[in-house]
């Protein structure tokens, strides 16, 4: 691979042979889904594979290339692909590349050459039919999502990015056939089975789990590319964001060391606004993306489901080291998300065992400094205290991510101090989390 600097360099190919960089081939090293859409839709057109072929070849840079430490954990990333419909991307480019920025903090370089094939024609696709599509991850905020819709009554078409990740995968699958018992006709699925794969043997390297990016920052990207697509194909107009909690998509910085770079954007309201506007734009088809719990607390988000349906609570997965815990757990205890999902069942009163490790019973003043779990811990608490002790204009100066003219700082700050109150809730019950505060 040809680097320079801190550059990382990928091309996409087809059937030539060449390219700078990492080379990803459809079909070959990149699964791209277009067997997926085959299956749901028949042939696609050469807009539709060349949509298929970006977002997944982004998706694979983002495995591909691993983030440095401290001041290098920004990438600058040059991917060149191939697309028939060179016009309609060369239209959206800079939108594009800033909506990566926003979502992954590197700096992409986002090139299209010329391939050959037909165009698709102008207004191949016309809006009209009900429903939603929504994007179904297998975790407890989609599955809200999912029910919230299907006791409304309404027809949802969900969408899920699968990988090897068994762990994930199984979630999908598990509530979904919950959904199709409890909601008979309402969901429909379409999966799409998106990754870099390694084909060294035949001169298509590509790397190996345990030296790819854990981050996987874009996958949101790629999420919202196929949600778009299925909408089109559907003739629905509303796809709705990954239905991501208030605290998670807003995602202020538990500390200054996770300011901008070091704090993930996946369901940022910046990047939900910008998004739209771009498949709009590209598609030709008119896409509105929203979030239905941007403020809300994820207690508040789940409310209906451990009412409802606990005994799926356990199916649903949170976090973020899913795929490496021990085959007994889907969830590992100590990452955010994690600390986050637990104060939210334990906040209705419901504890679950399905955590590899039990981080709030842990003496965390004896775990030594280096210690994930207690880092994440303890920066917690400490923004929990933060936010519960101070006035709203003192968090607006304390947090300038508030400034943004997608968020309604009022909203937001009302959401984190009712996670702060149920946080502090929690807590309590364990002694060795409470000393903390």
């Amino acid at each position: 691979m040809s680097v320079t600097h801190t550059d990382h360099v990928a091309t996409v190919v087809f059937d030539e042979v060449g390219g700078d960089g990492l080379l990803l081939k459809p079909g070959a090293n990149l699964k791209h889904g277009l067997p997926n859409f085959e299956e749901q839709f028949g042939a696609p057109t050469s807009l539709e594979e060349d949509l298929l072929v970006l977002a997944s070849a982004i998706f694979a840079c983002d495995l591909a290339f691993k983030r440095g430490e401290r001041e290098a954990i920004t990438r600058r990333i040059r991917l060149t692909v191939p697309v028939v419909n060179t016009a309609a991307f060369e239209r959206v480019r800079r939108e594009l590349q800033f909506a990566l920025w926003t979502l992954s903090h590197d700096a992409w370089d986002v090139r299209f050459t010329a391939r050959e094939g037909t165009p698709e024609a102008n207004g191949a696709f016309q809006a009209g039919s009900p429903g939603k599509a929504l994007l179904f991850s297998g975790g407890l905020d989609s599955f809200a999502a999912a029910v919230k819709f299907g006791d409304a009554g309404e027809t949802v078409k969900l969408v899920s990015h699968v990988t090897a990740n068994r762990a994930v995968s199984s979630s999908q699958e598990n509530l979904l056939a919950h959904l199709d018992d409890r909601y008979p006709g309402q969901f429909e699925r379409a999966a799409f089975r998106v990754s870099g794969f390694d084909r060294s043997s035949v001169g298509l390297p590509f790397p190996s789990d345990s030296d790819r990016e854990e981050t996987q920052r874009t996958r949101s990207f790629l999420f919202l590319s196929l949600a778009a697509l299925v909408a089109r194909r559907n003739r629905i107009q509303d796809v709705v964001m990954i239905a991501e909690n208030g605290q998670m998509a807003i995602h202020l910085p538990l500390t200054a060391a996770r300011i901008s770079a070091f704090s993930t954007h996946t369901a940022h309201p910046e990047f939900v606004a910008t998004m739209g506007p771009i498949m709009s734009k590209l598609l030709g088809y008119p896409i509105e993306i929203t979030n239905p719990f941007l403020y809300l607390t994820k207690a508040e988000v789940v409310s209906d489901v451990v009412r409802d349906h606990a005994d799926q609570l356990a199916h649903a997965v949170s976090c973020w080291k899913a795929s490496r815990v021990r085959k007994d757990y889907n969830h590992c205890g100590y990452c955010v998300p994690c600390l986050i999902r637990r104060v939210s069942i334990e906040a209705h009163g419901t504890a679950l065992p399905e955590y590899a490790r039990d981080l709030l019973t842990e003496d965390v003043g004896d775990l030594r400094p280096d210690d994930d779990g207690k880092r994440n811990l303890v920066e917690l608490c400490e923004f929990v205290a933060t936010i519960d002790g101070r006035s709203q204009a003192a968090l607006e100066d304390e947090y300038p991510d508030l400034i943004n003219e997608h968020i309604d700082p009022v909203e937001a700050i009302g959401m984190y101090k009712r996670f702060a109150t149920e946080a502090k809730a929690v807590f309590s019950s364990y002694p060795n989390v409470a000393k903390l505060f």
